[in-house]
């Protein structure tokens, strides 16, 4: 009996300075993620601009030759209001065609068609917006190429979108800031030009390939 009693003694007096070191507090962590009401980008009058089949017979030798102005909408849905913008991005710009003009504009509103197999560059194209409505009704018309430190209105019918350019809508055709919007209908309108036939290698078929993304932007 001694013995253990003895034995109990110490393993008690081992425990003491275990309670005593332990900590005195309990932390309870609140985590989550806030997220900006998702918006969906589609074209509603279709998203390929198909140009058929063009007999290379019917291509101008020395100078571009312009094909036929195409049309097609882009439209944004929100789950809920929220500030938003559209940036434009080629995804071809390495192949447009040097000395292509369309309406006067320069290259910095031209983008690629993509490259034969040759490496010859197919031709270029611009792209045109206007009639912008929102859910709340038409609204202004809003370009920032600065990530949007700085936004500037077109009041003009209808503005050229360069690669890179960011696309915001004002509360109303007066505003000069983006503001938030459930939804978003823009008419785009594609113009393209094919290069010079004697720049092109016409003894094979050549397929114009043309790409640009259009990305939600969140402000």
């Amino acid at each position: 009996m001694k013995k253990l009693i003895a034995v109990s003694a110490v393993t008690s007096a081992l425990m003491v300075p275990m309670f005593a070191s332990a900590a005195t507090t309990a932390e309870l962590k609140l985590i989550g993620t806030i997220t900006p009401a998702a918006c969906v980008p589609n074209f509603t009058g279709g998203s390929t601009i198909d140009y058929g089949t063009i007999p290379a017979n019917t291509l101008n030798v020395a100078v571009q030759t312009n094909l036929p102005e195409k049309n097609t909408t882009l439209a944004v849905v929100c789950e809920s209001a929220v500030k938003f913008a559209i940036r434009r991005t080629d995804d071809r710009s390495a192949s447009k065609a040097s000395g292509v003009a369309i309406a006067g504009r320069g290259e910095t509103y031209m983008s690629g068609l993509g490259d034969a197999e040759n490496g010859a560059k197919i031709g270029a194209y611009t792209l045109r917006v206007s009639n912008e409505v929102s859910d709340t009704g038409t609204v202004s018309r809003l370009f920032s190429q600065d990530e949007g430190a700085v936004w500037f209105k077109s009041a003009a019918a209808n503005s050229y979108l360069a690669n890179g350019d960011i696309l915001g809508f004002g509360v109303d055709t007066s505003s000069d800031t983006p503001s938030a919007h459930k939804s978003i209908t823009v008419d785009l309108k594609v113009n393209a030009s094919i290069a010079p036939a004697n720049t092109l290698p016409l003894n094979d078929e050549i397929k114009i390939d043309g790409l640009g993304s259009f990305e939600v932007v969140y402000l």
